[in-house]
């Protein structure tokens, strides 16, 4: 039925009964179906509530219906219990069947809508297992997300460790492992391969494989995760996939039926309902109707829907360029409904914030935070330059329901549940191929309408002001290439080290010792670089005792100038090339945030002294911002130019505190922690084997964990937040590899702290 036939129905009842039958014989598998029942709801609401537990019954949403009141839902909360009595919980028929595949075999690759639940089975899956399991996730966005479920799923379970940190600690307790990585740190399993015993690998957002960029570091990690753990399941979810089974010939897996499965689902379980804008009027439109985003075939709003999303009832989710966040320009439009905002005043939420304005240093009167003062009002900004542990926070933060409107960017796209009633694309703009627009698109309005516990159909809002764009992406699909980019051809400059990578994954000459290629470790062997990274240690270690007294201060820049140079000579031996003009300012940036780290300081210390240097506290005469050269992965050819964080003549007042934190956590993330650590850690390592020189062990150790110090060293290797180590420290008693004992004073620490802390206290 299209859009007019619903709203000016006769026999609304006679409707729906046509559609309940057509949604028991087919099930929930085509979204025009939800919306039809959407609309219905909308404008027959006293009509469509007769139908509604027969319709939840029908979409297998056991768990909603609980006491059936007719017989037909009596009849179908049978198969709910058959699932409960199998699983321990009410499963859709999705879950159900995803349930039964990965009992059944040990390559699966799935792909359903977001909302449909198939990594809360996958998850439900993993924790029922008795061996180890590995959750691989696309980014450090995605990790708080499954953190936080496992944590819930496994409350007051002492005997699993959930970490995103790959060691071996905590001796003394029988620990079953979850590990939650990214691709890029999968490779640190390998050293411990044979104490783990690894069941399970689960790869999220898999079609992360189609990447350009990261997609190389993805296939190298589902190649090495079969070739280390042959025995172990190896499962691929992804959304909105027409042909999940060719992970198994991208990767050379089984694909006959007796160890594999693959499905594509498309049954949903949420309406949604779509509204676009034009010439200051508002219309319902449909995008799965030929042409419904025309006039004609739409129906229009008799009042705004701006008025309607903004009445306070509703939780609203406004995506937004990571660019206007920078430049404060994404709340355009929505500043008045915030002014007229009141501030939270419930306790929870006001210790989440408290502890955000902690972790980012905006506890000063020259640390002005938008992101901590905007939370004050319950309005949250989330994206992938944000903190990890502030992350963590703000998700809470939004579960707990403290917040009714969010800012985000492409990160929520990733796969992160976090539903709202109204999802409004204030941006249309998407990276890569239209396919994967279109993908990243259908994945982010996924999270429009809330999957509640009540016995209702649920359904949510999305609008729009490009209702034709709209209906294009909806309706592309999306096609996974049956051939891996490890088999591809790898052309450009830009592309040197990855076709490198690739040539080593083909060849077999990846080393496992460094983590690197064996042509790069010849290049990292060289006589150039050996003697550049003595003369690195003479300089950076000179006082051995106190590296503040050996780099820090102005007197010390010289040293600081010297010692850069020299790591950058092995850098480019390592590239084979020398880096391009802007490639060098990111990485002399990247370096001396690593020795601010290097010194002992957090990072809230780090952000305040770059956002002091940039708006010249110490120079009170100079009126502008410094220049300061935005994080970018390295290498990247395209940094041919360098160009500022701030754009010239930028007056020091005008300069974002926020978007110095940002930009300082992408360069610890994505530059130190992803682009260098490891072809630095690689070359002390052949530098050290050569010299047997103890200083480039000590080197090594503060390029993995920013410190030297022992006990921050272990609070990290048992997974604790690098942001709240310093804090966590001054109530440790005893700490080693076996163990881990706090003192009586933890009682009295912050509640963050106690939080982080209390899965490793022992039951009392």
């Amino acid at each position: 039925m299209n859009l007019t036939e619903i709203k000016n129905s006769a026999d609304p009842a006679n409707d729906l009964a046509i559609l309940l039958g057509t949604l028991h014989r087919e099930g929930p598998k085509d979204p025009a179906l939800l919306e039809n029942l959407s609309y219905f709801k909308k404008f027959f609401p006293a009509v469509f509530e007769k139908f509604e537990e027969k319709i939840i019954s029908a979409l297998g949403l056991f768990y909603k219906v609980g006491d059936p009141g007719n017989l037909y839902s009596f009849l179908m909360q049978g198969f709910g219990d058959q699932h409960k009595e199998e699983h321990g919980a009410f499963l859709t028929p999705v879950q159900a069947s995803i349930r039964r595949a990965i009992d059944d075999n040990q390559y699966i690759s799935i792909s359903a809508p977001t909302s449909a639940g198939k990594s809360y089975s996958i998850r439900d899956f993993i924790a029922e297992q008795k061996g180890d399991a590995v959750v691989v996730v696309p980014s450090r966005a995605l990790i708080a997300e499954y953190m936080n479920a496992m944590r819930r799923k496994f409350a007051g379970n002492k005997d699993v460790m959930i970490t995103t940190f790959v060691d071996l600690v905590y001796k003394t307790r029988p620990l079953r492992r979850i590990f939650v990585l990214t691709p890029e740190r999968t490779k640190e399993l390998y050293k411990y391969r044979d104490q783990l015993p690894i069941e399970v690998f689960f790869f999220d957002e898999a079609q992360m494989s189609e990447e350009k960029g990261r997609g190389v570091i993805f296939d190298v990690s589902v190649r090495r995760a079969n070739k280390h753990y042959p025995a172990a399941k190896i499962i691929f979810a992804h959304p909105f996939i027409e042909n999940p089974g060719a992970q198994f010939t991208k990767h050379r897996l089984p694909e006959n039926q007796e160890v594999s499965f693959s499905h594509s689902y498309t049954q949903g379980a949420v309406g949604k309902i779509c509204v676009f804008k034009d010439k200051e009027k508002f219309y319902y439109f449909s995008p799965y109707q030929d042409n419904g985003h025309l006039k004609k075939n739409c129906i229009e709003l008799e009042h705004s829907f701006a008025e309607f999303a903004l009445n306070g009832e509703h939780s609203i989710l406004i995506y937004v360029s990571k660019n206007s966040i920078y430049n404060g320009s994404f709340i355009e439009g929505f500043d008045a409904y915030i002014a007229g905002l009141p501030e939270l005043n419930d306790q929870g939420a006001l210790e989440i914030i408290e502890n955000i304005r902690r972790i980012v240093g905006a506890n000063t009167s020259e640390h002005v935070s938008n992101l901590v003062n905007l939370l004050k009002k319950g309005v949250v900004i989330h994206h992938g330059s944000i903190p990890l542990e502030v992350r963590f926070l703000i998700e809470d933060f939004i579960r707990n329901k403290y917040s009714s409107l969010c800012f985000a960017t492409s990160t929520l796209a990733q796969g992160i549940n976090m539903p709202f009633d109204i999802v409004w694309l204030k941006n249309n703009r998407f990276d890569g191929t239209e396919s994967e627009r279109a993908l990243a698109f259908k994945n982010l309005i996924g999270r429009a309408g809330r999957l509640t516990p009540e016995k209702i159909f649920d359904y949510g809002y999305v609008f729009t002001s490009k209702a034709k764009l709209f209906s294009t992406r909806i309706k592309t699909q999306f096609i996974l290439t049956p051939q891996s980019i490890l088999e591809s051809v790898v052309t450009g400059d830009d592309e040197n080290d990855q076709r490198e990578l690739i040539e080593a994954i083909q060849n077999d000459t990846f080393d496992d010792a460094t983590n690197i290629p064996l042509s790069k470790v010849e290049r990292l062997s060289q006589p150039i670089v050996i003697d550049a990274a003595m003369r690195f240690l003479d300089i950076f270690y000179r006082i051995p005792s106190d590296l503040r007294l050996s780099i820090g201060g102005a007197a010390n820049k010289s040293y600081r100038d010297n010692a850069k140079r020299l790591l950058q000579t092995i850098y480019e031996a390592s590239l084979g090339r020398i880096l391009y003009e802007g490639e060098e300012k990111v990485f002399n940036q990247a370096i001396d945030i690593f020795f601010h780290a290097a010194q002992g300081r957090s990072f809230s210390e780090i952000v305040g002294l770059r956002y002091s240097s940039i708006t010249n506290r110490d120079n009170p005469g100079i009126p502008f911002a410094n220049f300061s050269q935005p994080a970018e992965k390295l290498p990247n050819s395209s940094l041919k130019n360098s160009f500022s964080l701030f754009g010239l003549q930028t007056p020091n007042r005008a300069v974002s505190y926020d978007s110095i934190i940002y930009d300082t956590y992408d360069y610890m993330d994505q530059v130190i922690s992803f682009s260098l650590s490891d072809v630095l850690i690689a070359a002390f390592m052949i530098y050290r084997q050569q010299t047997n020189d103890n200083r480039a062990a000590r080197l090594i150790e503060l390029l993995r964990y920013n410190t030297n110090n022992d006990v921050y060293i272990l609070l990290l290797r048992y997974g604790f937040p690098p942001e709240l180590i310093y804090d966590i420290a001054r109530y440790v008693d005893l700490i080693d590899e076996d163990n881990i004992v706090f003192s009586t004073e933890i009682a009295n620490a912050p509640v963050i702290i106690k939080n982080v802390v209390e899965w490793y206290l022992p039951n009392i």
